[in-house]
């Protein structure tokens, strides 16, 4: 299946780096109650949350993609590895932007990342 990432209507699949997409479970809230007997009841609240990194893009395109970060929360389609197409509201956080580089005239962007958290 091929990983699809979509933020705000913007396609960012094209620029993630290889293995540059990465989910995790987190938990927002959890209880738990043991019983006299000793069984223990358990209870949490898990939220998704993906790691972002990109390749090294031209200034034009990481505008436009960092553009479209801007408003949040934002609205993300992906493929969960769990529940597969998805489309979901996230909190954008840990914006890196990344070092400049000019070549032939062009402005390039690298080491760029974010995470992202289930709303």
């Amino acid at each position: 299946m091929r990983a699809i990432l979509i933020i705000n209507g913007v396609d960012f699949s094209p620029w993630l780096r290889s293995e540059g997409l990465t989910q995790t479970e987190i938990t927002r809230r959890g209880r738990s109650v043991v019983d006299l007997n000793g069984t223990e009841y358990r209870n949490e609240i898990v939220k998704r949350g993906i790691s972002v990194s990109l390749v090294e893009m031209r200034d034009t395109t990481w505008t436009r993609l960092a553009a479209a970060l801007n408003t949040r929360p934002a609205s993300v389609r992906y493929i969960d590895d769990r529940y597969g197409d998805n489309t979901r509201l996230f909190y954008v956080s840990g914006l890196t932007s990344a070092a400049k580089t000019v070549r032939g005239g062009h402005t390039y962007f690298s080491g760029i990342a974010f995470t992202l958290e289930e709303k």
